[in-house]
């Protein structure tokens, strides 16, 4: 059998590992000494140094300052995650917008632009304008193309990340679409993409509030429905790459509203922003609602989920029971889900969880009330940390932890 021990490490995958110990001591201890990492990873004085060196020096992933001693003596010298000579973009691939963030490698956000994403046209018309705001974010007075380290993207949508494609994303109408290759070879930066859900939670796990727990569910309620599973701090994919499917959990059906998928009896017939507006458009027929019309500017094929959060808001009867019905169902597969998995914690995000109380008290209910006894009290609701941005920080996320992990 061979030997995978630390001494049959070659000497190049021993320095990289010891590198990434490095590297993550100092993402969580920020401002800590060379002995204090020492200390911390069980590595020698001379080997941190000798490596810390390489990571100011070559590799420009750290940067050390000078503290104020609190005694005489000279002032220590201590370690931070990032410097002013790499910087990270981050991209969200949503149905309505395409939405670049560049930063530095804290996330401190220094430029940022939005285009409309025209889903519908064909894949390499949407992917050239991803293409464009990565170029327009990467050419700039402060930053050149070559300090960008990579390339985080948010995309809606099955992924298959071993071959770089997305498989399937109803919200673009895409299929197998070789979204790596296409982009990869026209920016020649390193790329990272995920699954919009996943990558959302992998930013609530890296930035957000999510840091203080080990196991959190992150659900993404927007055009689809979606949901990045957090357990032991990872990101649990299933055996397909496909886990968190959440929209497509069955619920009761009614024949109204069909799923894209064909089904009628997924949770995104119910409670996705798309279904809420189309059932609520489909009632209007039998039941005129004139705090809706004049929402809507009397042109009903306008109405979205908002302008139902709102009048429901103001107690329109037809907007209030299409939204009330809509969370509840939510709150309902929720509560399964926490039922099977018994998370520390729920953060929830997407469009339509910005609609206020008229979001959140039915939602909180419906959950509270279908968890099982046992469980009750032993976990948390949140909304997301960065709310409508939650998907760009998670696409700067990605790349975070690819270096993190010494893998660009």
């Amino acid at each position: 059998m061979k030997d995978y021990s630390r001494t049959s490490i070659s000497k190049s995958l021993q320095s990289k590992y010891n590198k990434s110990c490095i590297l993550y001591t100092v993402w969580e201890n920020k401002g800590i000494s060379r002995l204090e990492i020492a200390r911390l990873t069980n590595l020698s004085t001379a080997t941190v140094s000798r490596l810390v060196y390489t990571l100011i020096h070559k590799d420009k992933l750290l940067e050390e300052r000078e503290s104020i001693p609190v005694a005489k003596g000279r002032p220590m010298k201590s370690l931070y995650f990032g410097n002013n000579e790499r910087f990270i973009i981050g991209i969200d691939l949503g149905t309505t917008y395409i939405r670049g963030m560049l930063t530095n490698m804290n996330a401190e956000p220094i430029k940022e632009i939005e285009v409309v994403t025209e889903s519908l046209r064909e894949p390499e018309y949407v992917m050239d304008k991803v293409v464009n705001v990565i170029e327009r974010l990467s050419d700039t007075t402060l930053v050149q193309k070559k300090q960008i380290i990579g390339v985080g993207m948010a995309v809606a949508g099955i992924i298959n990340l071993k071959e770089g494609t997305v498989v399937y994303s109803p919200a673009f109408k895409w299929r197998n679409v070789e979204l790596y290759k296409y982009i990869q070879s026209r920016i020649k930066l390193p790329i990272f993409f995920d699954n919009v859900s996943r990558v959302m939670a992998l930013g609530e796990l890296t930035f957000g509030k999510g840091k203080e727990f080990d196991s959190m569910i992150c659900i993404n309620v927007g055009y689809g429905i979606g949901a990045g599973i957090i357990l032991n701090k990872k990101i649990f994919y299933g055996n397909d790459g496909i886990a968190g499917e959440l929209g497509h959990m069955p619920v009761q059906g009614d024949n109204l509203i069909s799923c894209p998928c064909g089904r009628n009896t997924c949770l995104t017939a119910y409670s996705s922003g798309d279904a809420i507006a189309q059932r609520t458009k489909l009632m209007m027929k039998d039941k005129p609602s004139k705090i809706l019309m004049k929402l809507c500017q009397n042109t009903p094929e306008k109405i979205t989920a908002k302008m139902v959060a709102e009048a429901s808001r103001q107690k329109d009867h037809v907007a209030g029971e299409v939204f009330q019905k809509s969370v509840s169902t939510l709150g309902l597969s929720i509560a399964g889900l926490i039922n099977v998995l018994n998370p520390e914690s729920v953060f929830i995000g997407g469009g339509v969880a910005q609609n206020g109380d008229v979001f959140w008290d039915p939602l909180i209910k419906s959950i509270q009330e279908n968890v099982i006894d046992p469980l009750k009290n032993k976990y948390q609701v949140f909304p997301m940390t960065f709310l409508d941005r939650a998907s760009l920080y998670g696409a700067i996320g990605l790349v975070i932890n690819e270096i993190l992990n010494m893998d660009i």
